[in-house]
C-alpha cells in the first residue's frame, strides 16, 4: 500500500475513505477483541491516518498500534483517571496543564507553561518510562475532555491547538533536564497519541528558543513540524490566534488582550475521580460506522448497551 503525501492529508471531519476502512478491518481482524478494549474508534481512526506518510503502511500502523496498546495497557492511562495515584497527583502538581476555549472549528486550546515545569523534581522521582506512565494520564484526560477516549464513535474534531507559553524564561529554563522533561512528556507522547494535534504553538518565544528549537524539530515528524508555528509577543501573538481562527473570548487569559478562563486538567480528574468515572464533553457529534452523526447522549446509550453485552 504506498504512502500518503504530506500535502495530501486527510481532514479530520472526513469519514474513513475505502484504503483506511480496508487498515482498520484488517487490525480488527489481526489483533481481535483486545483492540476494542484498549483503544475507542477515534482513537484507532487516528492511528490508521498516523502513519499515512510511511511505507509499507499496513505494516508500520499495526506495529504501532501493538505498541501503543502494551503502552496504555501498563500505564493504565483511562483506569487512573478515576483511581487514586500518588504518582499522577505528583505529576499533576509539578507540570500544570490548561484547556481554554477553541478556536473557530472547534479545535481545544490546550495550555501548558514551561515557567511551571518543576524539572529538577519531576527527574528526581520519576525515570522516563514513570514519567511517560504519568503524563499519559493527563494526555487520556485530555482525550477524554475532547470527546475521544471511550466513546464508540467517531469524533468529527478530535484535534487540539497545543500551546506552550515560553514567557519569562532564559537559557537557564533550557537546560538539559528541562529538555529531557520536555522530550518525555511532549514529543514521545506525541507518539502514543497521533493525530491529535491540530497547530502547535510556542508563544512568548525569546530568540534563544530558536536555538533550542533546532534541537528539538529532529525528534518530530515532517507533518508536525509543518503544524508548528514560533510566535513572539503582546497584540503580535494575539493578532496570530485571530489569523488562526481563535477569537479574543476564547484566547487564554494569560495572554493580554484574551478572555478565556482556565480549567485545569487536574481540576477534571479530580472530579471524575468523585464521580467514578471518567465522562466526555457535553454536545459533541460522533459519526459511527460510517452511518448518520450521533449525538453525546447517543454515544452514551452506545457505550452503556455495547458495556451490558460484554458483561
Amino acid at each position: 500500500m504506498e504512502a500518503v503525501a504530506i500535502d495530501k492529508q486527510v481532514l479530520e471531519f472526513e469519514e474513513m475513505s475505502s484504503a483506511e476502512h480496508a487498515i482498520y478491518d484488517r487490525l480488527q481482524s489481526e489483533i481481535g477483541p483486545t483492540l476494542n478494549q484498549t483503544l475507542s474508534q477515534t482513537a484507532l481512526i487516528q492511528c490508521v491516518r498516523g502513519w499515512q506518510t510511511e511505507s509499507p503502511r499496513y505494516e508500520v500502523t499495526k506495529e504501532n498500534v501493538v505498541r501503543i496498546m502494551a503502552f496504555k495497557n501498563k500505564a493504565r492511562s483511562t483506569a487512573l483517571l478515576s483511581e487514586p495515584s500518588d504518582n499522577v497527583d505528583y505529576f499533576l502538581e509539578h507540570w500544570g496543564s490548561e484547556v481554554y476555549g477553541s478556536d473557530d472549528q472547534g479545535h481545544m486550546l490546550w495550555v501548558e507553561r514551561i515557567s511551571t515545569i518543576k524539572a529538577v523534581d519531576l527527574l528526581e522521582r520519576y525515570d522516563d518510562e514513570a514519567m511517560k506512565d504519568a503524563r499519559s494520564v493527563l494526555m487520556e484526560a485530555l482525550e477524554v475532555h475532547k470527546g475521544n477516549a471511550l466513546c464508540p464513535g467517531q469524533n468529527k474534531v478530535h484535534k487540539h491547538i497545543y500551546v506552550m507559553d515560553l514567557a519569562g524564561v532564559g537559557m537557564s529554563s533550557f537546560s538539559a533536564g528541562v529538555r529531557r522533561v520536555v522530550k518525555n512528556v511532549i514529543v514521545e507522547m506525541g507518539n502514543i497519541y497521533p493525530e491529535s494535534v491540530h497547530r502547535m504553538m510556542f508563544v512568548n518565544a525569546p530568540f534563544a528558543f530558536r536555538a533550542i528549537w533546532s534541537l528539538i524539530t529532529p525528534m518530530l515528524h515532517p507533518v508536525t513540524k509543518e503544524k508548528t508555528k514560533i510566535l513572539g509577543f503582546g497584540e503580535t501573538l494575539i493578532r496570530e490566534f485571530e489569523k488562526c481562527g481563535i477569537t479574543r473570548a476564547n484566547i487564554p487569559n494569560i495572554f493580554p488582550g484574551g478572555e478565556a478562563t482556565p480549567t485545569p486538567l487536574s481540576e477534571l480528574i479530580g472530579k471524575w475521580r468523585a464521580e467514578g468515572t471518567p465522562r466526555w464533553e457535553e454536545g459533541k457529534e460522533y459519526y459511527t460506522n460510517g452511518k448518520e452523526p450521533i449525538t453525546t447522549e447517543g454515544a452514551l446509550k452506545a457505550a452503556e448497551g455495547k458495556e451490558a453485552a460484554a458483561a
